[in-house]
């Protein structure tokens, strides 16, 4: 089968235009034309912070985008993967009301409308169709916006890229929301090998029927534009026939879809106008603009995106996607190009590629990628004095690395970090939650060579830990220290010391001199390897407020401390109805153990998981009434093994999964009590459930 010329470097540019999309929409989502030319003139560059916003924001269009087609590996089925388990897929990655979407309720949000009725038991496509949810609610912009990852895995294939699309799609949306999106998917697709407009609006209108409301709209602004050359002008018909005034509900597709037409038309191979032109005309603009990023990203190429305005320097591929299963919770562009293409290379039958740099997590291969990692200014010692970018060259085992140019001297210390875990702090439209990609116990690994003009400074790693509050000093812990001299290679290897449970932050680099220096570092990898070792105190596994525990995803109703008959200072959990979660880790963790002490205080259900996938995924030690067992989740429950046993109400146990390849064994207080085989879950992270009721848990550690 023939291959795709640079099929990761297109992902890549793909995934960037995506995002720089939404983070350029963002900030004036919602806004009309007329508002945003008022304030802005024409919307061609970041303005967040005329908003008084971040740039780095998590939102349902990333998010969404890059966890649904999850379905695909998930399935085991890749192209095969059934209608209904795309619907299994937001069960397993979505918390109501915390993570991936908006949740606007019943009826006003579609999402949230579909995501009740999987819940009560539909399956997908019913759960989205306008049988069910009414041709308004079905027909709104959200299958549109979650859609673009479905070319990508089918890089010149758009009749298999609408193959997926619409099964993607019609978890929640029907009708024209769902042609929308398999125009797009199918553009996208076709980007790989098309580079010209005007044909990649051809495949993916003909992708549809000829007769449908959006083919309608694509030979309408087409038309338009002929006409107008003048896409103000264009728009105003838009606006005529095509918007909102006409177009109810929340957000309908159509005047959005007939938005992104325009943008094409007007500006078929130049990123910065299609942007400039899709976000100055207002409505959905992250939406808009993300879907416009994603096709004009692979049809421009990485070298092209940046050719008049620097969209990537300002986030240096950083992305928040808070899900139910924490791994990619804080991720970047690079890492979710990567897994979109070893899916694409299983869907097109191409021959994997080995692991860049040994399977390093920075591996800085791709032209640009940064894999997060930016100058901290945040201090006046620290503001100015690094610069960060990627270079060819430098590398023993690949082709490009991260090139640092830093000037630094006596009290004068330059940092560069690159995050580990989303602020829990964080304000904004989307919830977030995350657990951190490091934890204690497990080694660092930063490879590189000495620049020019290093020789007399040294290099040493850090991290910083979260802990909650408003400006409070985060606590900041750090290796020892490597001299560096110019063309000599370095590496430098940490085991991350006890934090007392407080997560980590962001890992990162300082440079140091006694002397004035100029110099330049070239780090080549980063790896992170290891089991994590980490007991939590019980301060750090209180929720603050309620509702969020740092480096933990959770899903409650209830937190409290111990209560007044009980000896032991515990923390207590509950959900009032179904079954809650608290969970940490990520699927880096493999062969590990994690042990506590708990005691129920009324759950119909309750105990500890490892190898957490997300809320379908995951081995449990479950504590029924009169049993304990070990149980699978895989989409449904699994009794792998049981015995007979009672609780008192509140009596501590001390309880321990322990993971070692397929073979998992579990023990109540020090004694093994059950054992079995799991074919499914080879990795995942760890926690606690408790259904219909409450729990307290103390001395909770993972080794």
């Amino acid at each position: 089968m023939a291959r795709i010329k640079n099929y990761e470097e297109q992902v890549y540019a793909g995934v960037l235009g995506k995002v720089i999309g939404v983070y350029m929409g963002r900030p004036f989502e919602g806004w009309g034309k007329q508002s945003i030319e008022e304030k802005w003139g024409v919307v061609d560059r970041y303005i967040h912070e005329d908003q008084n916003v971040p740039l780095i924001v998590p939102d349902d269009d990333i998010t969404g985008t890059f966890t649904f087609i999850r379905a695909l590996e998930d399935s085991g089925l890749y192209q095969k993967t059934p209608d209904a388990f795309f619907g299994e897929t937001w069960l397993n990655y979505l918390i109501e009301p915390k993570t991936v979407l908006w949740w606007g309720g019943m009826g006003h949000s579609t999402e949230h409308t579909a995501y009740i009725r999987l819940k009560q038991g539909l399956k997908s496509p019913a759960s989205g169709s306008i049988e069910q949810n009414g041709k308004i609610v079905a027909e709104q912009i959200g299958a549109q916006i979650f859609i673009d990852a479905f070319g990508m895995v089918t890089p010149g294939k758009p009749e298999l890229a609408a193959e997926l699309a619409r099964k993607s799609a019609r978890v929640s949306h029907d009708g024209e929301a769902v042609h929308a999106a398999v125009v797009v998917a199918g553009m996208v697709s076709a980007a790989f090998v098309e580079k010209k407009m005007n044909k990649l609006l051809d495949i993916g209108v003909g992708l549809i029927p000829a007769d449908c409301q959006i083919a309608r709209i694509h030979r309408d602004v087409r038309d338009w534009a002929k006409k107008d050359k003048d896409w103000r002008k264009t728009f105003n018909r838009i606006d005529k026939k095509y918007g909102y005034h006409k177009y109810g509900g929340n957000c309908h597709v159509v005047p959005n879809h007939a938005l992104m037409v325009m943008a094409w038309v007007y500006a078929p191979d130049d990123f910065q106008q299609a942007q400039a032109i899709v976000n100055t005309a207002g409505w959905d603009t992250d939406c808009n603009a993300a879907n416009v990023g994603s096709v004009m990203g692979i049809t421009v190429g990485l070298d092209r995106i940046c050719e008049t305005y620097d969209f990537r320097s300002p986030f240096a591929d950083r992305v928040i996607m808070p899900t139910a299963e924490g791994t990619r919770s804080m991720s970047d562009c690079v890492l979710e190009a990567g897994y979109i293409a070893r899916v694409g290379r299983k869907i097109m039958g191409y021959n994997p590629l080995p692991p860049a740099k040994g399977g390093a997590l920075h591996h800085f291969e791709l032209p640009g990628a940064l894999h997060g990692w930016m100058a901290e200014d945040k201090d006046f010692e620290t503001r100015g004095h690094v610069r960060v970018s990627n270079v060819k060259g430098h590398s023993p085992k690949g082709t490009r690395c991260m090139s640092v140019r830093f000037d630094t001297g006596p009290g004068s210390p330059t940092r560069l970090s690159t995050p580990m875990l989303p602020a829990a702090n964080y304000k904004g439209g989307y919830g977030v939650m995350g657990t951190p990609r490091l934890s204690s116990g497990q080694t660092v690994t930063v490879r590189g060579l000495g620049g020019a003009g290093s020789t007399g400074a040294t290099a040493r790693l850090f991290v910083r830990l979260f802990v909650p509050g408003d400006d409070v000093e985060l606590p900041i812990l750090y290796s020892s220290s490597k001299k560096l001299t110019q063309g000599k290679p370095f590496s430098i290897q940490w085991e991350i010391p006890s934090t007392d449970g407080k997560p980590v932050l962001d890992l990162g680099i300082e440079l140091t001199s006694s002397v004035k220096t100029e110099g330049s570092l070239l780090v080549d990898s980063v790896s992170i390897k290891g089991t994590p070792k980490v007991a939590w105190a019980l301060e750090t596994l209180t929720a603050r407020n309620g509702r969020e525990i740092a480096g933990w995803i959770i899903d409650i109703d209830m937190c409290r401390g111990k209560f007044s008959d009980e000896k032991e200072d515990v923390v207590h959990y509950g959900k009032n109805m179904s079954r809650g979660v608290v969970v940490t880790g990520n699927r880096d963790w493999k062969d590990y153990s994690f042990q506590t002490r708990l005691g129920v205080h009324l759950a119909d259900k309750c105990g500890i998981m490892i190898r957490y996938q997300g809320l379908q995924r995951y081995i449990a030690l479950e504590k029924t009434a009169d049993t304990l067992r070990l149980v699978e989740r895989f989409y449904k429950d699994t009794v792998l093994d049981e015995i007979k046993c009672r609780f008192k109400v509140d009596a501590l146990h001390e309880l321990k999964l322990e993971a070692s390849g397929k073979k998992i064994s579990a023990y109540l207080d020090g004694k093994k009590v059950l054992e079995c085989e799991d074919q499914h879950l080879v990795s995942g992270g760890c926690g606690f459930f408790f259904e219909n009721g409450n729990i307290g848990i103390r001395d909770a550690k993972v080794f």
